[in-house]
């Protein structure tokens, strides 16, 4: 695990935006702080254990491959507010085929928090664009 109070935001992602691509569904699950709160506009999840996120990740890894989503990248990185150990932001995932050219994209907001240990987590996801 990577954790260190200094890694950018930027840097972060690229760490979440890896374990996406590599369907490393352990590793995501621990890049969570539990409690978490998935809030879409069908409503609000609470996120209590990493089980819950692996199981919402095993069932996307499925339904991305099948539709020949091999990997995703984030860009347009915008920090809305950053104190206390809080990043709010929002920024675009681009989802890419087997040969990494787009074939996608889908906007998202975050809200990270520093843990204990340093470590960035993510707090409240926002998928905007989602139903």
């Amino acid at each position: 695990m990577t954790s260190t109070s200094t890694e950018s935001i930027e840097d972060f992602f690229d760490r979440y935006t890896g374990y996406l691509s590599s369907g490393d569904i352990d590793a995501l699950a621990d890049i969570y702080h539990y409690p978490a709160l998935a809030v879409s506009p069908r409503g609000c999840l609470a996120v209590t254990d990493p089980q819950q996120t692996r199981g919402f990740f095993s069932q996307g890894q499925q339904f991305y491959r099948s539709r020949g989503i091999q990997g995703v990248r984030a860009k347009d990185i915008v920090t809305d507010i950053e104190g206390n150990g809080i990043w709010v932001g929002h920024l675009l995932l681009e989802n890419l085929d087997a040969d990494g050219r787009p074939v996608g994209v889908e906007r998202n907001a975050y809200q990270i928090v520093l843990d204990a240990d340093g470590a960035r987590r993510i707090a409240v996801t926002t998928p905007l664009d989602g139903v």
